[in-house]
C-alpha cells in the first residue's frame, strides 16, 4: 500500500490555559485514500487525546468538520491527504480553524455569530395563503422551471466556509454574510413564499451591496452553491422593488443606462450618475490625468452600429431572468 510520512502542523489554542495560539506538529504515516478527518482522528487516538476538532456525519453533509488546509477552507471528511500534498507539492499540511469566528478550542469555532445573523434574516418559508393550502391533505406544488431558480441554493450545508473567507464580513459588522444572503434569495424566488421580492429589503438592510464580488465564497464552497450568485440576483430584485437610493444600485443603473443610450459604457458620466457631484469631485484627479493623456472621451457618445440589436438582446435577457 502506498504510504507517505506527513507532517501535520496544527494550530492549537485552549482559551482556558493558553495566552496565544500556537502550532504543534505531528508526524503520521498516511496511506493513500486517508482523509484529513481520519488523520486528525488518528492523531487524537494515538498521539494527543487533547486535540479538539468537530465532526459528525463523515459524509460531507453536516458541514461540521470544516477547517483550513494550507489556508483554504475544506471539509475534512471529504478532503484526501494525498490530493492536498500533491496540490501544494509538500509533505507538510497546516491545519487551522476557520476565520471570522471566535475559536472555542483548537480547530473548533463558535458558529453562534453567523447562525444568529442568519436567524435575524428570516431564513424560512413564510407561506403565501394564495399558494399554500391550509389543509395538509393538499399539495403545494413547485414546478421544475420554478425550482430551477433556487434549487442551487438549497444545497448549502451551513459549513460556514464561505463566511470564513469573506472579506466583507471582516470589514463590515453589519454585513449579512454570503450563505445568509444567498438563503434570503432562495426564499425570495420560492413561489410559495409570501414575501417574495420584498425579501430583498432584508438583503438591503444587511448591506448586501457591500459584497465586492471577489468570488471567494464560490471558490471555497464544498457544494458548489456559489453564494455570490444569489447575492447578485438579490440585488436585482431590490432594484425591481425600487430600492435604488444607494451607490451600488445607482452604479448598476448607470451601466444599464449607458448601454441603452449608446451600447458602450460612458465612463465620464459614470461617477456623476453613481455618486452625483460628490462622485465627480472624488474622481476629478483621475479624470484630469485621463484628459491630459488623451484617454477621456466626450460625455456625449454616438450609438454603436448594432445598438438597436444590443438593446433588444438586453431586454430579452431581462425578461428571461
Amino acid at each position: 500500500m502506498d504510504k507517505r510520512e506527513v507532517v501535520f502542523r496544527i494550530k492549537r489554542f485552549n482559551p482556558g490555559k493558553d495566552r496565544e495560539p500556537y502550532y504543534q506538529e505531528y508526524t503520521l504515516s498516511v496511506p493513500k485514500g486517508m482523509t484529513i478527518l481520519e488523520a486528525l482522528q488518528q492523531i487524537k487516538d494515538t498521539q494527543d487525546p487533547t486535540l479538539a476538532f468537530r465532526a459528525f456525519c463523515r459524509s460531507a453533509i453536516c458541514g461540521s468538520c470544516a477547517v483550513k488546509v494550507n489556508g483554504f477552507p475544506k471539509l475534512a471528511c471529504k478532503t484526501q491527504v494525498f490530493s492536498e500534498l500533491d496540490k501544494f507539492e509538500t509533505d507538510t499540511l497546516t491545519i487551522e480553524p476557520l476565520d471570522n469566528m471566535e475559536v472555542i478550542r483548537d480547530l473548533i469555532v463558535d458558529w453562534d455569530t453567523p447562525l444568529r445573523r442568519m436567524e435575524e434574516m428570516k431564513p424560512y418559508l413564510i407561506p403565501d395563503p394564495e399558494v399554500v393550502p391550509d389543509s395538509l391533505e393538499e399539495e403545494s406544488r413547485v414546478y421544475p422551471d420554478e425550482l430551477k431558480r433556487f434549487d442551487q441554493f438549497t444545497d448549502c450545508i451551513l459549513c460556514t466556509s464561505c463566511f470564513s473567507s469573506c472579506t466583507a464580513v471582516q470589514l463590515d459588522g453589519g454585513y449579512g454574510g454570503p450563505f445568509q444572503l444567498a438563503r434570503v434569495y432562495r426564499f425570495a424566488v420560492d413561489p410559495r413564499d409570501a414575501l417574495k421580492a420584498e425579501r430583498s429589503k432584508i438583503g438591503y438592510a444587511f448591506d448586501m451591496w457591500n459584497c465586492v464580488r471577489c468570488n471567494k465564497c464560490a471558490d471555497v464552497c464544498p457544494k458548489h452553491v456559489s453564494p455570490v450568485d444569489g447575492i447578485m440576483k438579490l440585488r436585482g430584485l431590490s432594484i425591481e422593488v425600487d430600492l435604488k437610493n444607494n451607490p451600488g444600485a445607482r452604479h448598476v443603473m448607470a451601466f444599464y443606462k449607458s448601454l441603452l443610450e449608446s451600447g458602450m459604457l460612458n465612463e465620464v458620466l459614470l461617477p456623476l450618475r453613481t455618486k452625483g457631484i460628490r462622485g465627480v469631485l472624488e474622481n476629478l484627479p483621475v479624470g484630469i490625468k485621463l484628459i491630459l493623456k488623451g484617454k477621456a472621451h466626450s460625455p456625449v457618445m454616438k450609438p454603436i452600429t448594432e445598438h438597436e440589436t444590443l438593446v433588444k438582446v438586453m431586454k430579452a435577457a431581462m425578461e428571461v431572468e
